[in-house]
Order: C-alpha cells, then structure tokens, then sequence
C-alpha cells in the first residue's frame, strides 16, 4: 500500500494523536490517524482493524462462581441486600487483568459493610482494573463466601458447558478488553481528495493499551490473510496437478507469479505467534512488548536473556525457529 509521488515512495503511517490512559475510572481511550491512503483505502481497512478490535483481542474474564448458600440463581441470601442474579451481574461486570490461562479466586467477607473487587483474593498475577466495583452489601454480620474460576478467550462467550472443575454458577463472560471502537475518514493533501485519512478511535477497559490492541488486531488480521493466500500450499498443489486450469483473475493482471509473491512478502510484519513457539515462549515475549517478528529482530540474545523467566533455551529455541522457518536472525551482540 504505497502512495507513489516522482520518485519518492510514501507508506502510510500509524501515529497517535490523542491519548487518554484516565479517559474515566474504567476506560482508557485512544485516538490514531493513518495516512496517506489512495481513496476506499480508508473503507476497506477501517471495516477490517475495527471488527477485528472488537473480536479478535484477547482477555481474561470470570467465568463461573460458587456462591456458599445459594441454591439457585434467583434465590437470596440471609443478611445480603442482592439477590444472587444482582451478585453474578455484579460480578460479571468485574475487570481483571495479569496471567493468561485459567486461574481461580476466592471471596470471604464478614458484614456489615459492602463486599467490592477489592475483597477478592487473586493470584499474584492477577488484580482488579477497578477494586472499588460493589459485589454485595452485607447488612449484618452475616458472611459471604465465593470462589471465583477465571480463564482466558475472545470476545464475548455464552457459558453454559458443564465442567467438573468450575461448580456453581456460570457467567456470560465478555473478554474483549475493546468496549467500542469507530472509525472516520477524511480527504487530506490534494483538492481533488485523491488522498484520504483514517482516524480510528479506540476504548479498552484498561486491561492493555489501545496500542497494544491496534497489534494484536493488525497480528490478527495478518495471518488471516496469510491462511487464505492464493500461495498457499493447497492452491499451489492444485496448480501443479492441473497446469492446464490457468486462473485468470491472477495471471491476466499486473501480479507477479507465486514466487515472487513470496520473495516480496513481508515476513517481519508478521505476528510472533507464526513462530509457532511454546506458549509460555510467547506469552514472555509478548508482555515484553514484542508482538511482531519485526519487534523481536530489535533484540539480540543478550537482550532477550534480561525478560523475566526468559531462559538461555527459549532463546536457542527462538534462534532455532526464525533461522529455519524464515531464514532470519537476531541482532549481533551490540
């Protein structure tokens, strides 16, 4: 995507014009522009980067709660003000953030008072976005004790899959840490509006950054489209099997042919996780803010041995990967 000007190549840019980490107690709220684009550029990738930010961003969520006493959903609680549907809603409602997986907590409160996130007793790794989010109001000295599961997924799931491990009451979790995202576009530079902007907006619930959901939809969205190209191996079979079944849409144009479409391809512009590493691998490098291969070739062995829990084997493994699968190597020691 390239807007051609004499002899001078200009790329479209990312930047970030507006940013807003205490937006509210709950929102952080970014603004980035995108230009300069050929006209319907701006459309089709506008459509793209948002529907992907509002379902293809992960996060963690409370799935299911075990609430002493209760019998039912419907039913109350001696001594607590909320039924125990108003206790799951409030509930679900809870941001966390920290560990990727599934986790458990647990809830032990004495009364009177009200019980809010703050009362919850969470891994070390993990921690409420907002500790003063009410739960429950005691109104004697009645005790309200809940244990908690907590798992990682994308966007928003309806629980209702019955697992030995989680008893209780299941919750609809919503994960996406994306509470709503739009997107405009503006004629920019020349007067006839052959060049356009994008302005994209983003609102997380603080669980990451605006900026790190921009990656991790763009990392999305890249291997996507890298499954569904027309290199890939199942269409090059066919075409080798039936040479005689020319594609039209492809040869008759300006393309190059599959090989150098693949010279040509940006293999740093892709998601680590094409590197197919561990999962424990990839989770360190990506709370190092590494999520591209362009990002971790910004690193050399030395730099990757100073990440938490990163050891001298992942990053053999590391070397190993991006040696054999893209010919490509770490920085040299600086």
């Amino acid at each position: 995507m390239e807007k051609k000007t004499g002899l001078i190549q200009i790329l479209p840019q990312w930047k970030c014009v507006d940013d807003q980490p205490d937006h509210n107690r709950r929102l952080h709220y970014s603004r980035f522009a995108l230009s300069p684009l050929l006209v319907d550029q701006a459309m089709t990738i506008g459509v793209a980067i948002r529907r992907a930010l509002l379902s293809e961003v992960e996060g963690i969520s409370i799935i299911s709660a075990n609430i002493i006493g209760a019998i039912h959903e419907y039913s109350t609680l001696d001594g607590v003000r909320e039924s125990v549907d108003e206790i799951l809603l409030n509930l679900k409602q809870i941001v966390v953030k920290g560990a990727e997986g599934a986790s458990s907590a647990s809830i032990f409160a004495q009364g009177p008072g009200v019980v809010t996130a703050e009362h919850i007793k969470f891994p070390s790794s993990i921690l409420a976005v907002d500790p003063d989010q009410p739960i429950a109001t005691l109104l004697n000295e009645t005790q309200l004790c809940i244990e908690l599961f907590i798992q990682q997924g994308i966007a928003k799931q309806l629980n209702r899959t019955k697992n030995a491990a989680h008893q209780g009451f299941f919750i609809d979790a919503n994960f996406t840490p994306v509470q709503k995202a739009n997107f405009s576009i503006h004629s920019v530079g020349d007067p006839k509006g052959l060049q356009q902007l994008l302005l994209l907006e983003i609102w997380t619930n603080k669980t990451l950054t605006p900026t790190e959901a921009l990656y991790q939809a763009h990392a999305s969205l890249l291997n996507l489209f890298q499954k569904i190209s027309p290199t890939n191996s199942n269409i090059s079979k066919a075409r080798r099997e039936q040479p005689s079944v020319r594609l039209k849409s492809y040869t008759d144009t300006n393309m190059s042919s599959e090989k150098e479409m693949n010279d040509t391809f940006n293999k740093e512009s892709l998601s680590i996780d094409e590197l197919e590493l561990s999962p424990r691998i990839s989770n360190c490098l990506k709370r190092a803010n590494i999520h591209t291969i362009a990002d971790l070739l910004n690193y050399t062995q030395e730099d990757l041995l100073k990440i938490k829990n990163f050891g001298r084997k992942s990053v053999e493994q590391v070397c190993l990967v991006l040696r054999k699968r893209f010919n490509l190597e770490l920085l040299s020691t600086k």
